[in-house]
C-alpha cells in the first residue's frame, strides 16, 4: 500500500468533511458532470476513482441493464460504497490502482472521474488519457470534474488561505493536503490536448469559480 492509498483510508471516516469545506461546492460540480449523460439505460460505465461512490448518486434514468464498475484503490472508501448502493444498483466493485487495472479495451459507454486526476503525476497523465480512449467503445463518453489552479492572483491566494489556514484549522492537517494537488493543477489543457491527439472530440470543456473544471469529451 502506498502513501496515497493509506491517506485515503485513514481519511475515509471523515471524508464528508470534504463536502462542508467545500461548501458544497464538490457535489454541486459533480452532479452537473454525472448529469451531462442523460440516461444511463443500457449503458457500461466505469465509475473511475469512485471513492465512496458519490458519483452513483446522480446516475439517472438507469434500469437492469446498466452495468457500473467502480474502479478505487483504498478499501475502506470501497468498504463505504458497498454499504450505501449495495441495494440501489448493480455494481462491480474493482480495489486497485488505475494504472494496474485491466479494464478492456472498448469495454465502456461512459467513464466518470471525479476530483481523482489531481493526484496524477505529470509523466503519467498523457498514459492515463490513452488508457481511457482505448476503453471507452463506439460513441463512448468520458467526462472528468477537477479542481485546478486558480488562474487570478487574489483567488489564488483566497484559496490558499481558506485550505491551509482555515480549514486545517478547523478540520485538521489531512484537509489542508489538498492545496498540494490544487497547486500543481493547473487546468485538463494536457489532458484536453491528448484526447484530441487520439482522435476523440470535445464536447465541452468549461472552468467555473476559476477553481473547478468539467472536461466532457466523446468518440466519433
Amino acid at each position: 500500500m502506498n502513501d496515497l492509498q493509506q491517506y485515503f483510508d485513514n481519511l475515509q471516516p471523515r471524508y464528508y468533511i470534504n463536502e462542508i469545506a467545500s461548501l458544497g461546492f464538490t457535489r454541486l460540480f459533480r452532479k452537473m458532470a454525472v448529469q451531462k449523460v442523460k440516461n444511463y439505460g443500457n449503458k457500461r460505465v466505469l465509475d473511475l476513482m469512485s471513492g465512496q461512490g458519490e458519483n452513483l448518486e446522480f446516475i439517472k434514468a438507469h434500469n437492469e441493464n446498466t452495468e457500473i464498475v467502480a474502479l478505487d484503490f483504498s478499501s475502506a472508501m470501497h468498504r463505504k460504497l458497498a454499504a450505501t448502493f449495495k441495494n440501489k444498483l448493480s455494481i462491480q466493485q474493482i480495489q486497485t490502482d488505475f494504472f494496474e487495472s485491466q479494464i478492456p479495451d472498448h469495454s465502456m459507454d461512459i467513464i466518470l472521474c471525479s476530483y481523482g486526476t489531481k493526484t496524477i503525476e505529470e509523466d503519467q497523465k498523457p498514459i492515463f488519457a490513452d488508457r481511457l480512449s482505448n476503453i471507452i467503445d463506439e460513441k463512448g463518453e468520458i467526462i472528468i470534474v477537477e479542481f485546478v489552479k486558480p488562474k487570478t492572483k487574489w483567488r489564488f491566494s483566497c484559496v490558499k488561505w481558506y485550505i491551509e489556514v482555515l480549514v486545517t484549522k478547523i478540520f485538521g492537517n489531512e484537509f489542508g493536503k489538498l492545496f498540494h494537488y490544487i497547486n500543481k493543477n493547473k487546468s485538463l489543457e494536457d489532458l484536453k490536448a491528448q484526447f484530441l491527439k487520439n482522435e476523440l472530440s470535445i464536447i465541452s470543456h468549461k472552468r467555473y469559480l476559476d477553481l473547478i473544471e468539467i472536461l466532457h469529451v466523446k468518440r466519433n
